[in-house]
């Protein structure tokens, strides 16, 4: 099977599948110039919330592997398109949010005002995404909003990633402890939800099985990738494990051992 000619959409996952860390998996910046160069498009998608896309656009630079931002679509853009769906029907003026920059910034292009200090314990929305800042008092600040009456988005469901030394919390990790002390479950935004996929459908990407999704993750990235209506592949490189697969109704197309077995026949 060669996948160049049976696909004419390749839309990657990132952590686990073109890098680990700061350091590229397999040769992954070879793979994705020979897709360039015979004319494929090629889009990445991400449920980490902490950089944009000219964040990672630059990351992927230093990898040796060309990208333009438009080509990303993120965690944080999947919950802008959230709130906006349900702002006509929500009562959402105020928002606390516990993120990045980044994420702050696409949820205010919403037109929530963001509030901080005592006025966050009265927010009608509750917006957290992973961040290296995350602390203690933001889940405090969180869940006294939520037990107030506040509703809850998380920017995924995520409970870990893979990085260079192992696996690294994400955050569904961060959300599960606001969960735990507020009483009420985030509604999340990013894959396997619909969000991210819209986007990528604005932007070009066919929702047919003419698209190959490659993701390491069998409940977000294939979950979704079918949700979506596309092909999915799974690389063996990140989080998920062959004991992962038993008793599982989630299924891959493809299963690869990584990106480099997109440029070799099956």
């Amino acid at each position: 099977m060669d996948f160049q000619n049976l696909f004419d959409y390749f839309v990657f996952d990132l952590d686990g599948v073109i890098y680990s860390g700061e350091k590229a998996i397999g040769n992954s910046p070879e793979v994705l110039e020979a897709l360039r160069k015979n004319k494929k498009e090629i889009r990445f998608i991400t449920n980490n919330p902490s950089q944009s896309p000219s964040d990672y656009a630059g990351k992927l630079r230093r990898l040796g592997i060309h990208s333009r931002d438009s080509e990303f679509v993120t965690s944080p853009m999947a919950t802008a398109s959230l709130i906006k769906e349900n702002l006509s029907s929500e009562k959402w003026k105020t928002v606390f949010i516990a993120g990045s920059d980044y994420l702050k910034n696409e949820v205010r292009k919403t037109g929530l005002v963001e509030v901080s200090g005592d006025d966050s314990l009265g927010a009608d929305l509750v917006v957290i995404g992973s961040h290296p800042g995350f602390n203690l008092e933001e889940i405090k600040t969180a869940s006294i909003a939520i037990g107030n009456g506040a509703d809850f988005i998380g920017t995924s469901g995520d409970l870990f990633y893979p990085c260079e030394h192992g696996r690294a919390p994400a955050t569904g990790a961060l959300l599960a402890s606001v969960e735990a002390a507020s009483g009420k479950k985030a509604v999340t935004s990013g894959k396997p939800e619909k969000y991210m996929f819209d986007i990528l459908e604005k932007s070009g990407v066919a929702p047919t099985k003419k698209t190959l999704l490659v993701g390491d993750s069998l409940r977000t990235d294939i979950a979704g990738g079918e949700k979506a209506g596309y092909s999915t592949a799974l690389v063996m490189t990140g989080v998920t494990k062959k004991t992962d697969f038993e008793g599982n109704a989630i299924k891959p197309d493809f299963i690869l051992e990584n990106v480099s077995s997109l440029l070799k026949p099956l």
